[in-house]
């Protein structure tokens, strides 16, 4: 695995707050602690940047009328069942 540096400066009370945790989390050494740091807020980012597609989705979902299921859960059922119905038969009519 190849590294890169990245040299960054912070105000004296924002250095005394990162050695203070540091020391409070028990982490080796300044580096170590910055590094965990700045993975668990990647994966945060991921996490919301996910969360937004997922929303986008379900919008166009709902603003296309929805999957067609039904409204209650007979009709959903019942959809759900012509489909399966319908699959089997495509898949497996050359076998009857």
């Amino acid at each position: 695995m190849s590294y890169r540096e990245i040299v960054w400066e912070v105000s004296e009370n924002l250095y005394s707050e990162l050695i203070w945790a540091q020391k409070e989390l028990s982490f080796s050494d300044l580096h170590a602690f910055i590094s965990q740091a700045v993975q668990r807020y990647l994966a945060e980012v991921r996490h919301e940047a996910w969360y937004r597609e997922f929303r986008y989705l379900q919008q166009q979902i709902r603003s296309s009328g929805g999957f067609g299921l039904g409204e209650t859960k007979e009709e959903v059922i019942a959809n759900l069942r012509e489909q399966r119905r319908q699959i089997f038969e495509a898949e497996y009519a050359n076998l009857y």
